[in-house]
């Protein structure tokens, strides 16, 4: 999960880092794309950055059903 997460914070940084010199904020229409496409951006950033620093742990538990076969194929193994 943070592999993911990381790798999408690299892609919205360089289709920033690539975006935003060619454009310039402005009243025509091109202009309010762009910045709708900013604030996009900026969100998606923030969220992943959010899950990246702020989440949850993974941990990997087991149902007891699983362990309990685990357990047996333990004991009766050769």
């Amino acid at each position: 999960m943070k592999q993911r997460l990381f790798l999408s914070v690299l892609c919205i940084l360089f289709l920033m880092y690539d975006a935003i010199p060619r454009f310039q904020i402005d009243f025509t229409l091109e202009g309010a794309f762009f910045s709708l496409w900013l604030v996009f951006a900026i969100m998606a950033l923030g969220g992943n950055l959010s899950g990246l620093f702020f989440g949850r742990a993974e941990v990997r538990s087991m149902p007891e059903e699983d362990s309990v076969t685990e357990l047996r194929k333990k004991q009766y193994s050769r």
